[in-house]
């Protein structure tokens, strides 16, 4: 099988690591990047895997006779995931995009709907639902009794290492449309599903977020942060037996309850992880086997009803604060805020001085993607 990468950061390299690492499989897979086709060429030059992984400078050529891809996996900038996805499943070329599979959620729609046109395989990434330590999780609340509130906290330090690498964002895209695609999944498994929005809390320029939802009646408190104090993923669920928590930050995790603490994963060393897992079944949806349900596209949808409810809320915040700090210096949240409504632009920060009146303030504003999206109204 011929994969397609598309991209060439450090999320994609770590798919086209795993591919080649996948027993009884030798697929070539080629990395598409526009950017950083040269940096990319030299890691490839030096994992030594001969002609399996290669580096192309431009996409796919959905429509050439050779060289067509089997399938495709979309792992390039998240505002840009819509518009790489679209034309492979309109070639009629499965297509596994990485989270968010776009936004607002009407994009997803218009993916699903090229797919379906075409009969092609979508499917969306969910890492964490492929991860052991979440169904041992899920397993031990169901002999709890019935859940009363849960709290999630998702938060990143300014300079985290993984896999060797310093990992960073894109300061183009809101922290929830970044973190909810793997949140609400999640919280399904866990039986706190259909969650109707209460309140957001933004602090820090949006850079901190609690957002406060309902799922059956129940609280479930979102606590989201990008350059915090550190890397923090701790799920908390009250229930008739106790309170139980899963800490992840470190994989596989731990799990606690009344009476138990053990490894969320034994086999974490010894087993397929979760990564690996899940491209598995990718391969083997392309391959003609049922699609995996966790990698439904109908997930990719629930996060981004959400996500669009809080961005809603989230935008009316942005633009109130804005206006109140007219004439402030300027300060990392502000910087935090700009730079976002400005599609990640690090220069824009810069003209905040210039930004001395209402009208100066809408003139930068009515060019910001994260209000057109939302068709705010100026």
């Amino acid at each position: 099988m011929q994969i397609s990468i598309i991209g060439g950061g450090r999320w994609a390299r770590t798919i086209a690591t795993v591919l080649c690492s996948l027993p009884s499989r030798s697929d070539g897979v080629v990395i598409h990047t526009l950017h950083n086709a040269a940096g990319v060429a030299a890691w490839v030059d030096g994992l030594r895997l001969g002609g399996r992984l290669r580096v192309a400078a431009a996409w796919p050529d959905f429509g050439a006779e050779q060289d067509r891809p089997d399938a495709v996996i979309v792992a390039n900038r998240a505002g840009d995931h819509s518009a790489a996805a679209l034309p492979a499943s309109r070639a009629g070329i499965p297509v596994l995009v990485e989270k968010p599979m776009a936004f607002p959620q009407n994009r997803i729609a218009t993916l699903r709907e090229a797919a379906e046109a075409t009969a092609t395989l979508l499917a969306g990434s969910n890492v964490f639902l492929f991860a052991r330590y979440f169904g041992a999780f899920a397993e031990l609340i169901a002999t709890l009794g019935r859940s009363h509130r849960l709290s999630f906290t998702w938060t990143d330090g300014p300079a985290d290492i993984r896999r060797g690498e310093v990992k960073s964002y894109d300061a183009g895209v809101t922290l929830f449309d970044d973190i909810l695609p793997h949140i609400v999944p999640v919280l399904g498994s866990l039986n706190f599903g259909d969650l109707s929005l209460e309140a957001v809390a933004v602090r820090w320029g949006g850079a901190d977020l609690t957002i406060e939802a309902r799922s059956d009646g129940r609280s479930a408190e979102l606590n989201l942060a990008r350059d915090g104090s550190g890397r923090r993923r701790l799920i908390a669920i009250e229930t008739d037996g106790g309170t139980a928590t899963l800490d992840f930050a470190n994989e596989p995790g731990f799990i606690r309850a009344p009476g138990v603490a053990y490894d969320g994963d034994p086999l974490w060393d010894s087993a397929p992880r979760p990564l690996a897992a899940m491209l598995t079944a990718f391969l083997a949806a392309v391959e003609g086997q049922p699609l995996d349900v966790r990698l439904s596209p109908a997930h990719a949808m629930a996060a981004g009803s959400f996500a669009d409810a809080v961005r809603g809320r989230y935008v009316a915040h942005q633009m109130q604060w804005l206006d109140q700090r007219l004439g402030e210096p300027l300060d990392a949240p502000l910087r935090y805020a700009l730079r976002e409504l400005a599609g990640g632009d690090e220069r824009v920060a810069d003209t905040w001085s210039a930004m001395d009146s209402a009208s100066r303030l809408k003139s930068f504003l009515s060019q910001s993607r994260l209000l057109s999206e939302v068709g705010y109204a100026l």
